[in-house]
C-alpha cells in the first residue's frame, strides 16, 4: 500500500499529538503536582521558620516581662506571710515582746480562709460643754462691738455679699446633695460588685495577754508597725496594775498569701538561729533593718535600683522611699541603657511627682502633674543604688532625665556604681540638680 505525501504529513502530526498527550498525561501532570506539593511544603516550612524566629526574637522580651511580673507579685505580697505557722509566729512575736520589754502569752483562734473584715467608721455627736454657752456669749459681744465700727456703706456691701454667698451655698448644697445621691448609687453598685467577687485569704486571729510598763507597750507597738511582716492590731484593752506597771489584752490579726518561688520552703525551715526576712530590693545586699539601708530610706524621697541583667530582679526599679506596699514602683529590664524620666512639680504650696520607664509609668495616668508628696528635707533627695559590672557583656544601665519644676534642689546620690564603666547617667538642668557619687 502506497502512502501519499499528504497522508505522511497527517500521520506525523498525529504521532506528535499522541506523544504530546502521553507526555502531558503521564509526565507533565505528575511533575506539576509534585511541584505544587513541594511548594506547599516549602511555604509550610517557611511559616514555621518565621514563627520560630519571631518566638526567638521575642524570647528576651518575654523573659524580661516575666522577671518584672514576678517582682511585682513578690513586692505586692512581701508584707504577708507565705502561710500561717503558729510555731513560727510564737517565736517572732516572742522576739518582739522581749526586745520591747513586755511579758505576754498568745492564744490562737482557729485558722480560717475568708474575706478580710472591714471596720466601719462611725461618727457620734458629743454633748455640748457647760462652758460653751459662756464662750458663745462672749464671742457675740465681741462680734457686736466689731460690727458697730463698720460704716453704712460697708454694711450694705456685707449684706449683698452675704445674700450672694447664701445663694451660692444653697446652689452648692443642692449640687452636693445631687452628687452625694449619685455617689451613693455608685457606691451601692460597687459594693454589690465587690460582694459578687469576694477575695478570700488565709488568716488567723490571736489574743496577746501582756504586762509591763507604758514605755514597753509603746516600744512593742512601734516594733509591730515597723515589722517586715504585716501584723494588724485590731483592739487593745489596758488596765493599770500599779504606778509603773500595766496589763491588758491585745487582739492581733495575721494574714498569709501564697508566694512565688521557694519562699514558703525557706520560711518553714526550723532554725532558731535563722535570720528571717529578705534583702532590700533596692539595696546592694544590705539586709532589712541595717543601719545604712534605714538611713538611706529615711533621708531620701525616691529610690532607684540599677542592676545587672543576671540579677533575679529587674535591671531598673524606681519607687517612692518607705513604700512598704511597693505600689509606687515602676520597672524596666534589658541588657542596655534604659531611659527613665522623672518629673517633679510644685503647684501652689504642694509638691507632685511622676515617672516613667520603657515598661510603664506611675501614676498610670501620666498626663497630670502626678502624685502629691512631702519632701523629707529642704531638698528633694533621690537615692540611686548601683553595682559594678559583672562581665564585659554586662551593658545594663540607666539614663535618668530629671525635669525639676520646683523651687527645691534635687540631690541625686549615686552609690556603688562602676568606676570604670558607670551604669548611671544623669540628664537635666545643672542649676537645680546636684549629683554626688559615693
Amino acid at each position: 500500500m502506497k502512502i501519499s505525501k499528504k497522508e505522511k504529513i497527517m500521520l506525523s502530526i498525529l504521532a506528535i499529538v499522541l506523544v504530546g498527550f502521553i507526555y502531558y498525561e503521564f509526565v507533565y501532570l505528575k511533575q506539576t503536582s509534585k511541584i505544587v506539593q513541594k511548594t506547599d511544603e516549602k511555604n509550610t516550612i517557611e511559616q514555621k521558620y518565621n514563627n520560630t524566629m519571631n518566638t526567638i526574637d521575642a524570647l528576651e522580651k518575654r523573659k524580661s516581662d516575666i522577671k518584672i511580673l514576678k517582682t511585682k507579685v513578690n513586692n505586692k505580697s512581701a508584707l504577708f506571710y507565705p502561710t500561717i505557722s503558729q510555731e513560727h509566729l510564737i517565736l517572732e512575736i516572742d522576739k518582739l515582746l522581749k526586745s520591747s520589754g513586755l511579758e505576754g502569752g498568745l492564744t490562737f483562734k482557729p485558722i480560717t480562709v475568708q474575706e478580710v473584715e472591714k471596720v466601719e467608721k462611725s461618727k457620734e455627736n458629743l454633748s455640748e460643754s457647760s462652758i460653751q454657752g459662756i464662750v458663745d456669749k462672749y464671742n457675740s459681744v465681741i462680734s457686736k462691738d466689731s460690727k458697730n465700727s463698720i460704716n453704712d456703706n460697708d454694711k450694705q456691701n456685707v449684706g449683698n455679699n452675704s445674700e450672694k454667698n447664701n445663694s451660692e451655698n444653697i446652689n452648692e448644697s443642692s449640687e452636693s446633695k445631687s452628687n452625694d445621691t449619685q455617689n451613693s448609687d455608685n457606691k451601692n453598685s460597687k459594693d454589690d460588685s465587690k460582694k459578687s467577687n469576694k477575695k478570700n485569704i488565709e488568716q488567723v486571729k490571736c489574743e496577746l495577754n501582756f504586762k509591763g510598763s507604758y514605755n514597753s507597750l509603746n516600744n512593742f507597738l512601734n516594733a509591730i508597725s515597723k515589722y517586715e511582716r504585716k501584723i494588724v492590731v485590731n483592739s487593745i484593752t489596758i488596765s493599770q496594775k500599779s504606778i509603773d506597771e500595766i496589763n491588758g489584752i491585745m487582739g492581733l490579726e495575721i494574714y498569709a498569701m501564697p508566694k512565688i518561688g521557694n519562699e514558703l520552703e525557706e520560711y518553714l525551715k526550723w532554725n532558731l538561729d535563722n535570720t528571717y526576712g529578705k534583702n532590700v530590693p533596692f539595696g546592694a545586699g544590705a539586709a532589712v533593718g541595717s543601719t545604712k539601708s534605714e538611713s538611706n530610706i529615711a533621708t531620701s524621697d525616691f529610690m532607684v535600683s540599677v542592676k545587672s541583667i543576671t540579677s533575679d530582679l529587674p535591671t531598673v526599679i524606681i519607687g517612692k522611699s518607705n513604700d512598704s506596699l511597693r505600689s509606687t514602683y515602676a520597672y524596666a529590664n534589658s541588657n542596655k541603657e534604659e531611659e527613665v524620666e522623672i518629673v517633679l512639680t510644685k503647684n501652689g504650696d504642694k509638691y507632685y511627682y511622676k515617672y516613667k520607664t520603657s515598661n510603664g509609668t506611675y501614676p498610670t495616668q501620666y498626663t497630670g502633674v502626678g502624685i502629691e508628696f512631702i519632701p523629707t528635707s529642704d531638698n528633694i533627695v533621690l537615692q540611686v543604688l548601683s553595682e559594678s559590672r559583672v562581665t564585659s557583656n554586662d551593658k545594663s544601665g540607666i539614663k535618668i532625665k530629671i525635669i525639676n519644676k520646683t523651687n527645691k534642689l534635687v540631690n541625686l546620690e549615686v552609690s556603688g556604681d562602676d568606676t570604670q564603666s558607670p551604669r548611671v547617667v544623669v540628664d537635666g538642668d545643672g542649676n537645680n540638680i546636684s549629683v554626688s557619687n559615693k
